[in-house]
């Protein structure tokens, strides 16, 4: 009987430390499971971390703005990459030489019909010849560009607008070619017989008196208005494609000083 006993004895003290083990084997599993999902949370912060310092190193390379001048020579400092600036167009318009001359701007035929009268023996009309001479020219208006300077020349950055100033037009002297100039019948008495014979200094004379008529019909016509108003268009049209070679996106307008 005591040796059945000592047997029930070692087999349940076989049978207590093998649920002890199991019971031990069990909670460390079950507290590997219970902290499972914050272990995994923490390694995806980790990798997150990484990623994010990776980047931020990346991100502070690309918006360095370091002054590079102890790398470099020479440093070049450029504004006008967002817009530009009156002399931009200042070099554009006052750079070509070409263009800074006298600009005809508009011209006008006129003529005038102009009397000569010969007299005869003892200045009798039966003796006096007349002959009528028509004078044709042309008055031509120009616009002196090479007095243009920065001073005539603004840009409205808001507007994107550059204003030109140039000077008035001006009448130039009328030209009146020999060609033009058309010599009408002899007319005279019935004792006037032959042309009239004129000096070149009586024919000089009589020409510059037909110009100043001639001039005072253009004056009476307004016609310098006019010219006025074909120079800023001639100007305009001249340097509005330079503007536009600078800045697309301006545009010219042309005043008077």
């Amino acid at each position: 009987m005591s040796e059945n006993r000592f047997n029930e004895e070692e087999f349940l003290k076989k049978v207590e430390n093998a649920a002890r083990k199991g019971a031990s084997s069990k909670g460390i599993v079950g507290t590997i499971f219970q902290y499972l999902p914050i272990l995994i949370v923490l390694a995806v912060v980790l990798m997150i971390a990484n990623r994010v310092n990776a980047f931020g190193t990346g991100v502070r390379g690309f918006m360095n703005f370091d002054n590079g001048a102890e790398e470099n020579d020479l440093v070049l400092e450029n504004h006008g990459i967002l817009g530009y600036t009156a002399a931009n167009f200042e070099d554009a318009i006052l750079g070509d030489s070409e263009k800074l001359k006298k600009l005809e701007v508009f011209s006008q035929q006129v003529s005038d019909v102009s009397s000569v009268k010969e007299t005869g023996f003892i200045n009798w009309e039966i003796f006096s010849k007349n002959q009528l001479i028509t004078y044709n020219g042309t008055a031509v208006y120009t616009v002196d560009l090479s007095t243009l300077s920065a001073d005539d020349i603004d840009y409205d950055e808001e507007q994107k607008i550059i204003t030109l100033r140039i000077p008035h037009a001006v009448q130039e002297e009328i030209n009146i070619p020999e060609d033009q100039i058309q010599f009408g019948d002899t007319n005279g008495g019935l004792l006037a017989f032959g042309e009239i014979k004129m000096s070149a200094e009586q024919a000089s004379q009589i020409q510059a008196g037909a110009r100043e008529k001639m001039e005072e019909k253009l004056k009476e016509d307004n016609v310098l208005e006019t010219a006025d108003r074909f120079a800023k268009l001639a100007v305009w049209e001249m340097y509005s494609p330079i503007i536009k070679g600078v800045g697309k996106d301006c545009s010219l307008e042309v005043e008077f000083r």
